[in-house]
């Protein structure tokens, strides 16, 4: 009786030594492409910076006038003046790697810094958003809920327009496009929501679907 097991033992010691190798096998090729692509991209020259897609701040387009009693309000208005004038590139999804193969080595701080700029600017239209639609006490008496809903849903539907990463965003654009009946417009986020390179994707795309189906009048 003990010969079947013993044979079955030698059977699972000889499977998942080989699966170790396999895997180790599997790590080290996948370590050593790694490092192969590191290096190539160390290597590549520094190439024309002229063509990447640049956000632009369209200050005139945002409400710059809602709340601006506020000092939290000032603030980031003050925040979003600065970032205007700076240089600023959605690189989500992409490693430094990734942009050293594809702008140059020498390139990488200043994509760096134009990739922390998007970061800084999302993040901050996000927080504004969030602060319109809070119950403000005297600030609510100082501008009425609907111009600060309003407001709001400019400020988020140019962060989603820009290709922002951020699942709030597109949770509360659709949650005011449902309020305000404008369900046409959740095809639209779905459309950009499909070009999110970041791991938010996903968890977006399924919101949106589900926003979809309760929205959908049959």
């Amino acid at each position: 009786m003990k010969y079947p097991f013993f044979a079955s033992f030698i059977v699972f010691g000889f499977l998942f030594s080989f699966s170790m190798k396999k895997r180790i096998k599997t790590e080290k090729k996948y370590v050593d492409n790694f490092w192969e692509r590191e290096r190539m991209a160390d290597s590549t020259r520094r190439k024309s910076l002229e063509n990447l897609d640049y956000v632009a701040v369209p200050l005139n387009e945002l409400p710059m006038d809602v709340l601006t009693e506020l000092p939290e309000i000032e603030e980031y208005h003050n925040r979003l003046r600065d970032l205007s004038e700076k240089k600023i590139v959605n690189f989500a999804g992409y490693s430094n790697t990734d942009l050293k193969l594809t702008y140059g080595a020498p390139n990488i701080n200043l994509l760096s810094e134009y990739d922390q700029n998007f970061e800084d600017l999302i993040t901050l239209l996000q927080n504004w958003a969030d602060i319109l639609l809070q119950n403000w006490g005297e600030g609510a008496q100082l501008c009425p809920e609907e111009e600060r809903k309003q407001a709001a849903k400019k400020v988020l539907a140019y962060a989603v327009s820009i290709g922002s990463d951020i699942a709030a965003s597109y949770e509360k654009l659709v949650k005011l496009y449902l309020e305000y009946g404008e369900q046409d417009k959740i095809p639209g986020l779905k459309k950009k929501a499909e070009t999110i390179r970041s791991l938010s994707k996903e968890r977006i795309l399924a919101m949106l679907e589900e926003a979809e189906k309760e929205s959908d009048p049959a």
